[in-house]
């Protein structure tokens, strides 16, 4: 087999997913197959989901592995030469998705292959907004520029990558929750040379966290980021990959910096749950709560 679309779920609804890549493999089905591994959802979503057990591979975990544990998962179900990694959020909007992924491999033969994902144009509630404008503005990059900064553009909700390098580096299970796995193998592929080659093939990012639930998620995945910034030894060439980082090490001994944090976290959390979005106050709360967070260790 030539590749495997690994799909982990986690108390998500994929029918509208799965059915879109089912219709693109249809033709293809000596080549390439589709995997899915719910990591202990709910009740509710495991009775949806269940249904494509026939269809395509399924596997039902009895305990929750989380974000990075469940993706090494894959290798046990997987012998296919390549495995193509998507959130189950996410949704397929260009017919040739999958087939410009299998020309890519056949063409190039890549180690790491990074498709990356896009957002809705359209406004979403003001109870949505964060999430919408910060993955609109940070996160969804034109592929030219992602090229140019091959590493710091590393996103693991949809990228391809060769099973002999995932089965040499795995994603570190040293995490829990949400945030940061694939900063530690972005990181890791860096430190052992991979090259990570990025394509014009984006996911639609179509489920949203509301405002508070990205707020609570980035305050753990920033609990995560310190455990990388330890795992790695604190090695500076990581500081490249994360802005965030870098300016902890800068600020993180700044009275200023903490005076002006402990007044105004309060009121610039509230208004970033209201949905009044400026990234550049986001930034100053991130960076706050990190210190804090690290004052605290």
């Amino acid at each position: 087999m030539l590749l495997s679309i690994c799909i982990p779920i986690y108390n998500q609804d994929v029918e509208v997913l799965v059915s879109q890549l089912i219709s693109q493999i249809e033709n293809k089905r000596n080549e390439v197959e589709i995997l899915l591994i719910d990591d202990c959802s709910k009740a509710h979503y495991k009775n949806l989901n269940k249904v494509f057990s026939e269809r395509v591979g399924y596997v039902e975990l009895d305990q929750n592995l989380g974000r990075s544990k469940v993706r090494n998962q894959f290798l046990q179900y997987s012998n296919s030469e390549y495995l193509l990694f998507i959130d189950c959020d996410s949704a397929i909007f260009r017919d040739d998705y999958i087939s410009k992924y299998v020309k890519y491999i056949k063409e190039n033969r890549p180690k790491v292959l990074v498709g990356a994902s896009i957002y809705n144009e359209e406004y979403p509630g003001l109870n949505f907004r964060l999430r919408w404008k910060y993955g609109r503005k940070r996160e969804s990059q034109a592929v030219e520029i992602r090229r140019m900064n091959p590493n710091t553009s590393f996103k693991t909700n949809n990228f391809l990558i060769a099973r002999q390098i995932l089965n040499e580096i795995q994603f570190r299970e040293e995490l829990d929750g949400y945030g940061h796995e694939d900063t530690l193998l972005g990181y890791d592929l860096n430190a052992n040379s991979i090259e990570i080659e990025h394509i014009d093939n984006p996911v639609l990012n179509c489920q949203l966290d509301s405002n508070k639930e990205f707020l609570e998620k980035t305050e753990h995945g920033l609990k995560n980021l310190l455990k990388v910034w330890s795992i790695v030894n604190e090695d500076q060439r990581i500081l490249d990959q994360i802005k965030i980082l870098k300016f902890y090490v800068k600020y993180k001994d700044s009275k200023l910096f903490r005076l002006l944090y402990h007044f105004f976290r309060r009121p610039s959390r509230a208004l970033l749950k209201m949905g009044w979005v400026n990234l550049y106050l986001f930034d100053f709360y991130k960076l706050g709560y990190l210190i804090e967070l690290s004052s605290k260790a």
